[in-house]
């Protein structure tokens, strides 16, 4: 019986890593604060997020028509059809597209963990324990966990030295610097790597649990009290 209450508190605190992951990273998919532009001095440039951008009369040499750009943006509003090459670089393609991803997969992961954590809960045929973990859900959702700490590490790094050394893709870089939204997104990678040895622990117990017979157990009969 402690051996089943520690395995699902490994269960648990993989469940409530990715949580903390997931609200993490959908604040940070919604929101336009992965970069801004130093308040104090005037640019053209406010701010950025995955998908929406902010302006403040930006007019862009390389734009044909010249023109100023003023408020809140879809970052792909027909509004900034003509600069969309200039706000989404390669590189900043693959950053939505891997959060996107990672975002999608790691709530049907938790899915995945709460069926575990409500099927680990029960009581088998016997009544004298808990039922196994199904070994195909907690291994596709081992394998996710560890699929969204991948790519979303990859994103953070990707998108911090594009900043860093892409020089032409916002104005004014001197007085630009990474704000909450790219913050969430490195604590969100950190909660998934740290929700992924959880998950590598308890796919290994389970894996185990598996390989062993099942404990047999019989019954025993309570005494039946006759009546003279």
């Amino acid at each position: 019986m402690a051996h089943t209450e520690g395995q699902r508190w490994v269960l648990l605190a993989g469940l409530s890593l990715n949580v903390f992951a997931l609200l993490n990273l959908v604040i940070s998919f919604c929101t336009p604060y992965w970069v801004i532009s130093w308040p104090r001095v005037y640019s053209g440039f406010r701010k950025i997020g995955l998908w929406e951008a902010c302006f403040a009369g930006q007019i862009l040499d390389r734009d044909p028509t010249q023109k100023s750009y003023h408020g809140c943006w879809w970052i792909l509003s027909p509004e900034l059809y003509q600069i969309r090459d200039w706000i989404m670089p390669p590189w900043f393609i693959v950053v939505q597209i891997l959060i996107t991803v990672s975002l999608v997969i790691e709530f049907i992961g938790i899915v995945f963990n709460i069926l575990v954590w409500v099927h680990t809960g029960n009581h088998d045929k016997s009544g004298l324990g808990k039922r196994r973990a199904p070994f195909n859900i907690v291994q596709a959702m081992t394998y996710i966990t560890i699929s969204t700490t991948i790519m979303k590490s990859c994103s953070v790094i990707m998108f911090g030295l594009a900043f860093k050394y892409d020089w032409f893709w916002l104005p004014n870089p001197e007085i630009n610097y990474p704000h909450f939204s790219y913050g969430l997104a490195i604590v969100s990678a950190f909660f998934s790597f740290f929700s992924s040895l959880a998950h590598t622990q308890y796919r290994n117990i389970v894996r185990e649990e598996y390989h062993q017979p099942a404990l047999m157990s019989t019954a025993v009969p309570h005494p039946v009290m006759y009546k003279i």
